[in-house]
């Protein structure tokens, strides 16, 4: 590890909103103080990444040139001299929101998100600019974290890419355990429930022991959900009508003795303008319950003020998930209680990193729950 001699940096690089990435050859990052090259083993590429690239979803605020995409699982290759814990050649899932330094407030996730505001656009374009589609980046040491290989990869038998399903399931669990303090027996209502992030929540919420009732257009899919994975008695699911008055009335019996569940945790995606159960969910969530938004709508939302007031029902927004979160996470996968990739159900298709553009239409047409696209930078 640490020998750049002949080595080159084989990249994506995003330098127009109208034209088709390119695939060039970059220099390998410098380590710093603070930071760590690692060679990228994985990432996933999300169903919307095609209309992130070509600027059609702007709210993602991406600030060009640059190479694009958020977390990996990768090798560590150098570490700057300040750290501790991670050493080269240590498997490491990356974590790629980050915090400017000066100022917690102020937040980016690398390669996918600038943030908001002009302290936003100054950490997008400064030291973290260049996301996970590399085969060599840069990212603070903060965001690692090491892996048990022997475990996962050796005895489960794991390809690394399979442990990408840290990223979706650690955003469940911030939304459900860090801002919905969900317990075992508590009932969560989540929707939209069929797509990659909305199912993840579905099913961490039922390991974790929670009553679930699944929100959603496609009965077939909802299905298919509960299907999969086998929890029968604590997952329920509701096809909606767009009518407001049946809808919650079918969610509340949906729950147990129709008494509404805790917590309502919303998964609308960036295709969408608004949240489209918000109204009908926040109608069956108890006194003193939760309404966590966790999706991507570009819109705003309507809420029924009196209602939320009367019935003291909190609304928060929950930007991924905190250390302690993807840790609880990795730990869960690590034990074998949580299964991932093809183990849990999933079909895993790998590209390499010159064939990105096939990638992109793969995931925008395939990337649902359990059927993944990765991009394999150093295959």
């Amino acid at each position: 590890m640490g020998d750049l001699h002949g080595k080159v940096n084989r990249a994506v690089w995003l330098s127009s909103f109208d034209s088709p990435a390119d695939i060039v050859d970059l220099d390998i990052p410098r380590v710093t103080p603070g930071s760590a090259v690692i060679e990228v083993l994985a990432t996933y590429l999300p169903p919307y990444s095609k209309d992130i690239h070509n600027g059609t979803l702007k709210l993602f605020n991406l600030f060009l040139p640059m190479v694009p995409n958020p977390s990996h699982i990768g090798r560590v290759y150098l570490t700057g001299s300040d750290a501790v814990a991670v050493k080269p050649g240590h498997l490491v899932f990356y974590n790629p929101w980050i915090k400017a330094r000066d100022d917690p407030t102020v937040s980016i996730i690398q390669g996918h998100h600038g943030g908001e505001g002009p302290r936003g656009r100054n950490l997008m374009q400064g030291e973290w600019r260049d996301g996970s589609l590399q085969q060599y980046q840069r990212v603070p040491l903060e965001g690692l974290f090491i892996l048990d290989e022997a475990r996962l990869c050796g005895e489960f038998g794991y390809h690394p890419a399979e442990l990408q399903d840290i990223t979706l399931h650690s955003m469940a669990y911030g939304a459900l355990i860090e801002c919905g303090n969900i317990h075992g027996g508590d009932t969560v209502i989540i929707g939209p429930a069929t797509g990659a992030f909305g199912a993840s929540a579905v099913e961490l919420a039922l390991l974790l022991g929670a009553n679930v009732v699944a929100l959603g257009r496609s009965e077939n899919k909802l299905k298919n959900i509960g299907r999969k994975l086998g929890f029968r008695d604590q997952y329920r699911y509701v096809a909606m009508t767009g009518n407001m008055e049946r809808d919650v009335a079918t969610i509340l019996d949906a729950t147990p003795g129709g008494k509404g569940a805790e917590v309502f945790n919303d998964w609308s995606s960036s295709a969408l303008h608004a949240p489209p159960y918000l109204q009908a969910a926040i109608h069956a969530v108890k006194s003193n319950g939760t309404v966590i938004l966790s999706g991507a709508p570009s819109g705003n939302i309507d809420i029924p003020y009196a209602y939320v007031m009367h019935k003291n029902i909190r609304i928060q927004g929950q930007m991924m998930s905190n250390r302690q979160s993807i840790e609880a996470t990795i730990r869960l996968i690590t034990s074998g209680l949580l299964k991932v990739g093809r183990k849990g159900g999933a079909e895993v298709t790998l590209f390499k990193l010159e064939d990105f553009h096939e990638a992109e239409e793969h995931a925008a047409k395939h990337g649902e729950w359990k059927n993944y696209t990765y991009i394999t930078p150093n295959s």
